[in-house]
């Protein structure tokens, strides 16, 4: 049975994720790769376009299908949140770029804030009854090429944060380090964080979202941040998943 576009497309984006083929190198040429796998030049062609529209190859006249793929990024875990990087005006998403040697600037991320009445998942999280107000700041960021990597939502209850850069900020971070350091100008900087991540296949509006074909996995992302036993922040997020690398570093409890 000859290979279809998608079979293709799959082989070789597996090989540039697991880096059998790096930032650079070329892919085979169509005429070889449809003699490997049984199928037509077009065929390959219609799968070296997959791969293009997913941002890991580029065509080039002359040089072919070249890679375009970069290293994944450090997903630095709770060390992301440490005090001693918001004191320094770094927010989280940038703390993972700065551990993976690649630049960022406060403009990577767009922010819109409403309020909005607190949905059962939220009112659960946030100890509030079904329909209380709360402020929903809702975050996406890109890459410096213009590529979408994550998106963040983060709920707050209003007596915690009204009025302050979290509910007006609607340029790039709210406080140089991010939410969590206007949190700490409050005195209510987070002290524990326990987070959720769920690998999958995205939704349809989802991939709209992060501007990815729908072959590309995400990662689903819950976070709950507490001010000792108080929750400050109740958060949903999508990662686009290979473009991270999830490193955590955490103490073993007797």
């Amino acid at each position: 049975m000859r290979s279809n576009p998608e079979e293709i497309a799959a082989y070789y984006r597996q090989a540039i994720w697991g880096g059998q083929y790096r930032t650079g190198d070329a892919l085979p040429r169509a005429v070889d790769v449809a003699e490997e796998f049984d199928a037509d030049r077009k065929t390959v062609l219609d799968a070296y376009r997959q791969l293009a529209d997913e941002g890991l190859v580029e065509v080039k006249r002359r040089a072919g299908t070249v890679v375009t793929y970069a290293a994944p990024m450090r997903w630095m875990g709770t060390e992301r949140y440490s005090r001693s990087l918001r004191a320094r005006g770094v927010p989280a998403f940038a703390a993972d770029r700065e551990a993976s040697g690649q630049p960022w600037q406060r403009s990577d991320q767009s922010t819109m804030v409403q309020r909005v009445r607190a949905s059962p998942e939220v009112a659960e999280a946030l100890s509030l009854p079904v329909g209380t107000e709360v402020i929903e700041r809702s975050r996406l960021v890109r890459d410096a090429g213009g590529r979408p990597t994550q998106s963040l939502t983060s709920w707050y209850r209003v007596s915690d944060v009204e009025g302050t850069a979290i509910e007006t900020s609607t340029e790039n971070t709210a406080g140089s380090g991010g939410g969590y350091s206007v949190l700490d100008g409050l005195g209510l900087g987070p002290t524990q964080v326990t987070e959720d991540l769920w690998p999958r296949m995205p939704l349809p509006a989802e991939a709209k979202l992060l501007e990815l074909p729908g072959s590309v996995p995400i990662v689903d992302f819950t976070r709950w941040a507490r001010h000792h036993d108080h929750v400050v922040e109740f958060a949903r997020g999508l990662y686009v998943g290979p473009r991270f690398r999830w490193s955590y570093t955490s103490p073993i409890s007797d």
